[in-house]
């Protein structure tokens, strides 16, 4: 039995205590996204955030920042970008930070480009890809493909998942890029674009959106290793869940933090364009979905 099943025990104890025996209509944090940097060495066409460099956050905030998540409840830290892996501060570097949220938390993630090396040191480690060969390069950048796809192969842990993010340009051939990502990584996970500042090219329309995640629902039931709930995914098609945003928060590059909806802060939030799977599953194992809570289990521990 390793760390990741031992944690499971706390972390059962820590939800039943806080939110189902305590329940309240604004739960506390569980789960914290924490961008690191805007900085990238891509400059991919859906990303809105490395045409917004600033800084990285020194070493010192993002010290105190976790410790504040700790202390708000979070047992869950996710990093992300821009590209968290290139985050640096003099002698220290992303590993660094790693080593000092896993003494906080019972889950240490991120959310990476996959062009670095992925043996950083966290419980899981998403790799973003847009699609087949094609169609990845095109809206990431030449040989982005074939160098994500090396690294996964040379990592040598077992924590790696996919994250695709449905678009107009990628949704038909997302089925053929699950079925060609079978035994490559630990499982998938998918949600949907978010159009940063108004309906765009890449927005995907309420019939195709419903049309891909039939076709998503249909692998996972035929075996793919598709880790959203069925609910879930549902839930993504129809637009239909109730968001419990509070059990998110969020830091920010410049070390704001603030307590809810993704979007708060980056751009003006629309429910109708909502993808964010993560907060679709979040809001679900809340509200005591059963799918959704394994979905939370499988994914993280």
């Amino acid at each position: 039995m390793n760390s990741r099943h031992l944690a499971i025990v706390p972390a059962t104890w820590h939800v039943l205590w806080t939110y189902v025996l305590r329940r309240s209509n604004l739960p506390p944090p569980f789960l914290a996204s924490f961008k690191l940097t805007q900085r990238c060495n891509l400059h991919c066409e859906p990303c809105p955030f490395w045409r917004q460099p600033t800084p990285d956050l020194p070493w010192g905030q993002v010290i105190s920042s976790l410790a504040k998540l700790r202390q708000r409840g979070s047992r869950i830290v996710i990093f992300e970008g821009g590209e968290p892996l290139i985050w640096q501060d003099g002698a220290y570097r992303f590993k660094d930070v790693v080593a000092e949220a896993r003494k906080l938390f019972l889950v240490v993630g991120a959310t990476t480009n996959g062009t670095q090396p992925l043996d950083v040191g966290t419980d899981v480690l998403w790799v973003s890809l847009d699609g087949l060969q094609a169609t990845h390069d095109r809206l990431r950048g030449t040989g982005v493909f074939q160098q994500a796809l090396a690294n996964i192969q040379a990592n040598r842990t077992s924590c790696v998942y996919a994250h695709l993010t449905a678009n107009r340009q990628n949704a038909a051939e997302l089925p053929e890029l699950i079925k060609f990502l079978r035994g490559k990584v630990r499982g998938i996970t998918i949600q949907l674009y978010y159009p940063y500042g108004g309906k765009d090219d890449l927005w995907l329309p309420p019939d195709e959106r419903e049309r891909l995640l039939r076709q998503v629902i249909q692998l996972k039931q035929s075996g793919y290793p598709i880790l959203n709930s069925i609910p879930g995914l549902r839930a993504l098609m129809r637009g239909s869940w109730r968001c419990v945003d509070s059990l998110v928060d969020n830091v920010h590059p410049d070390g704001s933090l603030q307590q809810g909806c993704y979007l708060k802060g980056r751009d003006v939030p629309d429910c109708s364009c909502c993808g964010f799977s993560p907060h679709t599953e979040i809001s679900l194992a809340y509200q005591g979905v059963p799918a959704a809570i394994w979905a939370g289990l499988r994914i993280f521990f």
